[in-house]
């Protein structure tokens, strides 16, 4: 359970980013199905939430009114038509996390001030997690609003440690953090996918091609992972390619082709589209 104040926790959105948050949540006993209510205007969202005893509606002020802490998962074009709501919520005073790429933590605060009923003040965060939390093995950055107290960043901090990694960052770089991991973690399945096509060119059956070829991802990631070690992973890549043998005649491949270029340039790209996000 969580030690802090925070005790209910509440998602406004409730697709896949919300569930690969708060089911981790439920799985690991951090908290119970009942501590949690999730709003969204799909239905197809909210059942697998009461699916697995969370409480659901398609009302956000309920979200609001029922929740010590809460969660914005919606689109960041969506978020402030979703808040003009809050109007009608109480005025006890909530701890706002944005989850949305690109939304700066001073307009997502300005507008829920603009539409909240909270006189005792908020506090707010921005994070910006990946889909890896699903499965204990995410990646999470966030930046604090100034009025955060010590009990909502150590919510904050729990939350997001118990699937993964998480960091403190400056809001500055947190677009680069989304374009490295948020987005970067899709950038992946296309790199496993290819390998899976290639064994299957090659006569490897499709099911166990894209098992091993996720195992060989999973492996090259611990070793860079490996505090013992804290090898480069170009020293790595370097162990593995004999003078004339397959290994280097694959790399050749890949630089000719621009495969590490490629990944440069969507993660370029993926960062360039936060900041847009941000601007509208």
């Amino acid at each position: 359970m969580l030690n802090t104040a925070v005790s209910r926790l509440g998602f406004i959105g409730a697709g896949q980013m919300a569930r690969a948050i708060g089911f981790p949540l439920i799985q690991k006993g951090i908290l119970k199905p009942d501590q949690i209510t999730t709003s969204s205007p799909e239905e197809s969202h909210l059942i697998p939430w009461r699916k697995i005893g969370c409480q659901t509606t398609s009302d956000n002020c309920k979200v609001v009114d029922s929740s010590d802490a809460i969660i914005w998962a919606v689109k960041p074009q969506m978020f402030a038509e979703a808040a003009k709501v809050l109007s009608r919520t109480s005025t006890s005073r909530k701890f706002h996390i944005s989850i949305m790429a690109g939304l700066q933590l001073g307009v997502f605060k300005e507008t829920l001030l603009g539409s909240t009923n909270e006189k005792e003040g908020i506090g707010s965060a921005r994070v910006m997690p990946n889909i890896g939390m699903k499965v204990g093995a995410g990646c999470s950055v966030y930046t604090m609003g100034p009025e955060t107290t010590d009990n909502e960043k150590q919510f904050l901090w729990k939350l997001l440690s118990t699937n993964g990694l998480v960091y403190e960052v400056h809001e500055t770089q947190i677009n680069a953090y989304c374009g490295l991991f948020g987005s970067g973690i899709g950038f992946m399945f296309i790199v496993l996918e290819a390998m899976s096509d290639a064994a299957v060119c090659m006569g490897i059956p499709r099911d166990l091609s894209l098992t091993i070829a996720a195992q060989t991802m999973k492996g090259a990631a611990e070793l860079v992972l490996d505090e013992k070690e804290h090898i480069h992973p170009a020293i790595l890549k370097d162990s593995v390619c004999s003078p004339g043998g397959t290994t280097i005649a694959g790399v050749a491949e890949m630089e000719k082709y621009g495969v590490r270029t490629g990944i440069i340039s969507a993660i370029v790209a993926a960062t360039k589209r936060g900041e847009e996000l941000g601007k509208k």
